[in-house]
């Protein structure tokens, strides 16, 4: 058992031990300890979070370094929710303040429930509500941030090919789904099946198989960067759907994923690897709204593909 604090010895919450000094240590009471704490030099950025919205988007989060976008296009805080716009709003860094201004969005912007006319700077704690998404503004120290970082990986990426989570990629295609609806614009979706893994795993184990599998996650995900999105659906199953995109576009990004994964030149143990990957394609009917419906169109077009012979397209 510890022996007890003798008698006039400081609370072990008043002390800290922080240098050495010869054999001893130099302890801090609480009022020097809160001192040293003011005196540290900490930098903190501006970070956005989304907090409320479409569950393809709630953690996702981003650092404000220069100008971020907060809308449905590509780059920046990008979101889902179909009630905002593809350029929504705009934070921007000017000097030491965090300026936000509305983008000529369709619905408008909130900051604090206050709808935003011209510039606003943003405080600490502010929540700006764009369509049903809500993004909380906080200022965050490096901690802080990849703290951030990692609880957006955990959230919403799959661990082995970097792609978009599974539930991720479920709700996002639910929001593209509505939005085919609303504006009558077509979408598409692809199913795909890797050819030629179960040989890889049999003949070099099952770290020669993820590792393949972690490449061509690869390969489909920079081939659909700003076109479309990406998951890992299980296994060596992929999917992805294309907003905008009809059958015979569609069917042409499935024939550059199949000719780039085709081409790969995988090595193991300086043998090469032989793999190739089957896809099916699909458009979404009219008064379709269910997702697994909607990939199990796809689903049934791969299992056409897979009986030509692999390693092809098919709607």
């Amino acid at each position: 058992m510890a022996e007890k604090d003798k008698p006039g010895d400081p609370p072990p919450w008043q002390t800290l031990p922080t240098a050495a000094v010869g054999s001893g240590t130099i302890r801090m009471d609480a009022g020097e300890l809160l001192r040293f704490r003011a005196g540290v030099q900490t930098s903190f950025r501006g970070s956005l979070l989304i907090i409320a919205g479409s569950s393809a988007d709630v953690g996702m989060h981003v650092l404000v370094e220069g100008s971020v976008a907060l809308g449905r296009e590509p780059g920046g805080l990008q979101l889902h929710d179909g009630g905002t716009s593809r350029c929504h709003a705009g934070v921007e860094l000017r000097g030491a303040s965090y300026i936000i201004r509305d983008l000529g969005s369709t619905n408008g912007t909130l900051v604090n429930g206050v709808r935003l006319e011209g510039e606003r700077v943003l405080q600490e704690g502010d929540k700006i509500f764009l369509g049903q998404t809500v993004v909380k503004f906080t200022l965050v120290d490096e901690t802080e941030a990849a703290y951030l970082r990692q609880v957006q990986h955990l959230v919403g990426t799959d661990d082995l090919t970097g792609l978009m989570s599974k539930h991720r990629f479920d709700a996002a295609l639910r929001e593209a789904i509505k939005g085919s609806h609303a504006l009558g614009q077509p979408l598409s979706a692809l199913m795909m099946d890797m050819d030629g893994l179960k040989q890889v795993n049999t003949r070099h184990g099952h770290n020669a198989g993820a590792d393949t599998i972690r490449r061509t996650g690869g390969v489909i995900g920079r081939l659909l960067q700003g076109r479309g999105e990406a998951c890992r659906f299980g296994g060596d199953e992929f999917s992805a759907y294309l907003p905008g995109a009809h059958m015979g576009l569609a069917r042409q990004v499935g024939e550059e994923i199949r000719r780039a994964v085709e081409s790969q030149r995988l090595v193991w143990n300086n043998e090469p690897l032989a793999v190739s990957i089957s896809i099916g394609v699909a458009q979404l009917p009219a008064g379709l709204t269910d997702v697994a419906a909607f990939l199990h169109l796809a689903d049934e077009a791969l299992y056409r593909a897979k009986a030509k012979g692999k390693n092809n397209v098919s709607e």
